[in-house]
């Protein structure tokens, strides 16, 4: 089974001058564990909850009020082409030690998320069969 039959294809986006907050809003709200920073077009970053959590705890809330996204953003995003086989995905998440990666065509045009949950529900499948 492939990354792109699986995959959530929503992408939750937000820019790098949002603040740590509105970052923390949209996952809430969204009920999803990552969101990624777009600029011109172009997605140039990650945040996830884990990320946001060592924050908060890491710094004290009056040095956060003025904190943008792109103060703690991940730059490196980790990625994985829609016809990849889902294990590989699984590979990379677990080696990283991520919770999901941004899914990208042949042209490396984002089209979808897939997360750890995505890769369960394969499993899980697999074995109820």
């Amino acid at each position: 089974m492939n990354v792109g039959e699986v995959m959530n294809p929503k992408i939750y986006k937000v820019s790098p001058e949002e603040s740590l907050y509105t970052a923390f809003k949209t996952l809430h709200e969204k009920g999803v564990r990552r969101v990624f920073i777009e600029e011109e077009n172009k997605i140039v970053g990650v945040i996830s909850y884990r990320d946001l959590v060592n924050v908060f705890v890491n710094k004290g809330i009056f040095e956060l009020i003025d904190t943008k996204i792109k103060d703690f953003a991940i730059k490196d995003v980790l990625k994985i082409n829609k016809n990849e086989n889902i294990a590989h995905a699984a590979q990379i998440m677990l080696h990283a030690d991520v919770s999901g990666l941004l899914v990208v065509d042949e042209y490396e045009n984002p089209v979808g998320v897939v997360s750890q949950t995505d890769v369960l529900r394969v499993l899980v499948r697999e074995f109820d069969q």
